[in-house]
């Protein structure tokens, strides 16, 4: 049996159906409190807004690509 954390779509009445039947196995202990109901959209921007681990620093602080300025001679 499948046990997922996300269960996503993009048909409204779908996800209305979707989010009543985890809610009924959540109440009887049978699916996972964490599980989530996500339309696609909801997951698509979820995507975009997740920080990326490569992502420079706000404070200037130089990263380790990134090339340092070299001294005036």
């Amino acid at each position: 049996s499948l046990n997922p954390d996300i269960i996503s779509t993009a048909c409204p009445f779908c996800l209305v159906m979707l989010t009543d039947s985890i809610n009924s196995k959540k109440n009887n202990g049978t699916a996972k409190e964490s599980t989530q109901i996500l339309d696609v959209s909801q997951l698509l921007l979820e995507s975009v807004k997740t920080p990326v681990d490569n992502e420079p620093p706000t404070d200037g602080t130089p990263t380790e690509n990134e090339p340092q300025p070299q001294p005036v001679k």
